[in-house]
């Protein structure tokens, strides 16, 4: 089952340096560490990005892993948790921003198929508003 998570404003500009260097290294791997573990989480999933108000896109899942923490190459900064979401990069997908309100943790959610018009892939700039 997918799920949504929101990429603190705090964190934009760490999220834009990290898709830089995947893009620039060819690939790579992006993780999301939660609290506590999504029960329906599997490889193949979604985990969709609310990032200034906006769904902006989302990345498949590669593997799901209990892990108590996971640094992170571009910042160095160390990230805390029970487990960890980890995606290839190349699967990022950006859609056209459907509105949505920021939030802590993560939730399930089912976003229609209709809903979800593609706007570019993992090598492609960030779509305006």
């Amino acid at each position: 089952m997918d799920i949504i998570v929101t990429t603190p404003k705090s964190q934009s500009e760490n999220a834009a340096k990290e898709a830089d260097e995947v893009k620039e290294n060819g690939g790579g791997f992006y993780f999301r560490i939660f609290h506590r573990r999504p029960k329906n989480l599997e490889s193949g999933d979604r985990i969709f990005y609310v990032e200034d108000g906006y769904i902006r896109g989302f990345a498949k899942v590669l593997h799901v892993q209990d892990i108590s923490s996971m640094e992170c190459d571009v910042t160095g900064k160390t990230y805390t948790g029970r487990c960890c979401a980890f995606m290839d990069a190349s699967t990022w997908t950006w859609v056209r921003p459907i509105e949505m309100k920021g939030f802590q943790g993560w939730r399930y959610c089912q976003i229609p198929e209709n809903e979800i018009i593609v706007a570019g892939d993992w090598m492609d700039p960030k779509p305006e508003i």
